[in-house]
């Protein structure tokens, strides 16, 4: 599975958990109908990549116990950014859903991502700060969030071993060599 749609999946889990159960994905530019009030839509991702931190070099992982090694490329790091949209009937809905975004982002600075570390979740414009065209009697309001330095894998991954063999001398009572293969 791809690490973009990993991380993705999971912000859109904890935003139904600690923003609104009905809290949907939509792609970036698509539209969408509010079929019922409140509504939390949450649009992206939109890839930006952290070009300060771009790297030609290679990461090299040793395994010492099983005397094997992993290298691939260094990642390219993307930063995913959301619009979070809320539309709700009334201004007091409207108050308590800013509220819960933002102990939402106090409550998960970063995203725990399976088995593969964490990423960084900020807030770029809080809710309220974005202009929205709304031509409807609904109250809507909309912030943007970024869940930064996503890495993207090239696919290409080269293991093999440490070291080919290797030789032991007992001495003692015998004298003997072996070479031993991991």
């Amino acid at each position: 599975m791809s690490t973009i749609q990993t991380v993705t999946e999971t912000l859109i889990r904890l935003a139904k958990q600690a923003i609104h159960p009905d809290t949907v994905l939509v792609f970036p530019d698509d539209l969408f109908e509010v079929q019922r009030t409140p509504s939390v839509i949450l649009q992206g991702p939109k890839l930006a990549e952290d070009r300060f931190r771009r790297s030609q070099s290679r990461l090299f992982e040793k395994n010492v116990a099983e005397l094997s090694f992993e290298e691939c490329r260094f990642p390219r790091l993307y930063h995913l950014d959301f619009d979070l949209v809320v539309t709700v009937d009334r201004e007091a809905e409207l108050l308590r859903f800013s509220e819960s975004i933002s102990r939402f982002l106090q409550l998960y600075p970063e995203i725990a991502i399976a088995d593969q570390g964490s990423l960084n979740l900020t807030e770029l414009v809080p809710l309220g700060g974005l202009a929205r065209v709304n031509l409807s009697n609904l109250r809507q309001s909309s912030g943007r969030i970024r869940i930064e330095s996503c890495p993207v894998y090239d696919g290409d991954l080269r293991d093999g071993r440490l070291i080919r063999d290797r030789t032991f001398q007992f001495h003692g009572d015998v004298t003997e060599q072996r070479t031993i293969q991991p």
